[in-house]
């Protein structure tokens, strides 16, 4: 792990950011009035409605209520939506014998976690759900006003609770999505399923695995929660997932979709922002885990609404960084 001296050189990043928008985020459960997000910036619906059990329960027939309203209410809070694709229906895994597995979502969730069956019938799914929300005016979801632009493919597939299937299979699975997401909507922008950390299985895992997918993604994309032990990494895991990137040959931006600290978040939110991280999507306050103090939540709650919407950050020295934002102005940081 690179020390924390790093931090003390300036360390300046480009963004590919749109000038207006939010560096910030959270995951979000409409169902808790305290997941739902914030105005004006980006969110994660976690598992969320994408799920192709969900969505065609029976094959053929397709219901859209749950995931309309998270869109739905996106647009009316001015949100932004990474949607998190699930690969998986009941009636499609039963169809070739798969075996049922347990996931962290329970009864809410799919009972199979494998490869689809056919990919014929995957493609038919992820075709009319790219569809109906890609805002091309045809067979768009009644009243959309905001598109859904970016496709998170799948999660931690490292983790036989989020996926039981080989390296092959999920490399399979997220290359064809995303040839399938791209030729229904060229402009969408397709994120890797997020590493889940950087502990050396999921180092051993990625290594493989990302030279096979490089070309199919457009967002690097890594997650850092804290263990059963209470610790966590300074930098969020940005520092080596930029590492691992650099030694894989991949050049890509790099996202933070999972953001739980055990110390002082506005701290390790600026870490991981010198070291890399473009976007950083907050777990919530209702997440399973660890949970922020009352006091670390408001500072960090006051950090967004101060600093959010800059270009550029650089280290001035241990304790101070300098924002910069698109109209040339700058603000300090002393954390």
């Amino acid at each position: 792990m690179k020390k924390l001296l790093i931090i003390f050189l300036t360390f300046l990043f480009l963004t590919n950011f749109a000038n207006s928008q939010s560096r910030f985020g959270e995951l979000t459960e409409i169902r808790d009035e305290k997941m739902r997000g914030k105005d004006g910036q980006w969110v994660r619906p976690h598992p969320g409605p994408f799920i192709w059990n969900h969505i065609e329960k029976e094959k053929g027939k397709f219901n859209w209520e749950e995931a309309d309203k998270y869109v739905v209410y996106a647009q009316e809070h001015n949100q932004t939506i990474l949607a998190t694709i699930w690969p998986h229906a009941n009636w499609e895994q039963k169809s070739c014998k798969r075996k049922k597995a347990k996931s962290p979502f329970g009864k809410r969730f799919t009972k199979y976690l494998s490869k689809p069956c056919s990919m014929d019938e995957y493609r038919n799914f992820l075709v009319k759900l790219v569809d109906r929300y890609d805002g091309d005016g045809l067979n768009d979801m009644p009243g959309l006003t905001k598109p859904i632009k970016y496709w998170d493919v799948m999660n931690e597939p490292e983790f036989k609770m989020f996926f039981k299937g080989s390296k092959e299979d999920f490399v399979e699975i997220f290359n064809f999505s995303s040839k399938v997401i791209k030729e229904k909507q060229p402009d969408a922008v397709i994120v890797m399923a997020g590493a889940a950390g950087m502990f050396p299985e999921s180092k051993k895992y990625w290594k493989v695995v990302l030279p096979k997918i490089k070309d199919h993604f457009d967002i690097a994309n890594i997650h850092h929660i804290s263990g059963p032990d209470g610790q966590c990494d300074k930098q969020l895991w940005v520092d080596e997932f930029a590492d691992l990137l650099k030694s894989t040959d991949v050049d890509k931006p790099i996202w933070l979709t999972e953001a739980m600290t055990c110390g002082p978040p506005v701290k390790a939110w600026v870490n991981a922002f010198l070291n890399g991280a473009e976007l950083i999507i907050d777990v919530g306050v209702n997440a399973p885990g660890r949970k922020m103090s009352k006091k670390g939540r408001k500072k960090l709650n006051e950090f967004i609404a101060e600093y959010d919407g800059f270009t550029s950050i650089k280290s001035i020295s241990e304790k101070k960084v300098e924002f910069t934002y698109s109209d040339g102005s700058s603000k300090t940081l002393e954390f």
